[in-house]
């Protein structure tokens, strides 16, 4: 009888064989990351640049996550399953949601502008020039 082991080992691309070779994402995942970067992209119209955010996976909220650094520290948008609202996330506890639904129907734009008003409402973003009356 012989043994199997627990896991594939790769010695050629992914060191000394004493490590399992990295798991590829599922497509779902990967969607998902690239929906948070899409989302993300639209922040610039709100002055927070690529240097202020992060799209990854994260196991304690078992989603992808938009992480943006604020004046009041990360705030985390979570990519929710399709027809659920966006749930937003900080210090690790969910403190609401958009007021938006993720299907094919809600643009990228339309979530990153709910989501920088979400932040500007919290004062953890200024949004120059967005709060300024028209002067005749």
């Amino acid at each position: 009888m012989t043994r199997t082991a627990l896991f594939e080992t790769h010695t050629d691309d992914h060191g000394c064989g004493c490590v399992p070779a990295p798991a590829e994402p599922d497509p779902g995942t990967t969607a998902d990351i690239m929906q948070a970067r899409a989302i993300a992209g639209e922040l610039s119209e709100f002055g927070i640049g690529p240097a202020r955010w992060s799209a990854a996976y994260d196991h304690q909220a078992a989603a992808v996550v938009l992480r943006v650094d604020t004046s009041r520290g990360l705030y985390a948008l979570v990519i929710p399953a399709p027809g659920q609202p966006f749930p937003v996330h900080y210090r690790g506890e969910r403190i609401g949601a958009l007021d938006c639904r993720r299907t094919y129907g809600t643009a990228d734009s339309y979530t990153a502008a709910l989501f920088a008003a979400f932040l500007r409402d919290r004062a953890a973003l200024d949004i120059l020039g967005r709060d300024v009356c028209p002067v005749p």
